[in-house]
């Protein structure tokens, strides 16, 4: 359970928040519906934004009913070469729900995704999203959930622009 002041997210809008990728840039995976995710890590904090809401009772919802889609990589990094995806290994096929087919990191690989790509507004650190994605692998059953999360802990410094790097306790 978080101890954070309750503040709103610093940003009213998408500007000044979320990089826009480059054009030519190819995705592995769109997802067209919302998926929510409960964890008490966010509990009391909340924001809104066209692809991320974080509700009061720390439920992450990405919003896949948005626009076209979420999209992401899945598992990064990942090089498009000689008609090959070269880089991490987003999983076996499993079954996440009725008629549900995935990845292992389907579901992971997008909301650690969507936070980070939120990293300038959501009120969330690096570390919590981090440990976010641990624990959505370990709840998919992925074996090698905490190899890639000491990736995404020893890498993810490179993606700079964290608005906050701790926060305020009560």
């Amino acid at each position: 359970m978080s101890d954070t002041t309750n503040e709103s997210a610093p940003f009213d809008d998408e500007n000044g928040c979320v990089k826009k990728k480059s054009n030519g840039h190819v995705w592995k995976f769109v997802h067209h519906e919302n998926f929510n995710y409960q964890t008490d890590i966010l509990k009391g904090r909340s924001c809104d934004f066209n692809w991320l809401r974080i509700d009061e009772d720390g439920t992450i919802t990405v919003k896949g009913s948005h626009d076209r889609g979420y999209a992401w990589d899945g598992c990064t990094p990942k090089l498009n070469f000689l008609h090959i995806t070269w880089g991490n290994f987003d999983g076996l096929l499993i079954k996440h729900g009725e008629s549900d087919y995935k990845p292992y990191t389907y579901y992971a690989s997008m909301v650690h995704d969507v936070l980070y790509q939120y990293k300038r507004c959501a009120l969330i650190t690096r570390a919590e999203a981090d440990k976010i994605f641990l624990h959505m692998l370990r709840k998919s059953g992925f074996m090698w959930s905490y190899m890639y999360y000491l990736g995404v802990r020893s890498l993810g410094w490179m993606f700079r622009g964290w608005k906050y790097k701790r926060l305020k306790k009560k």
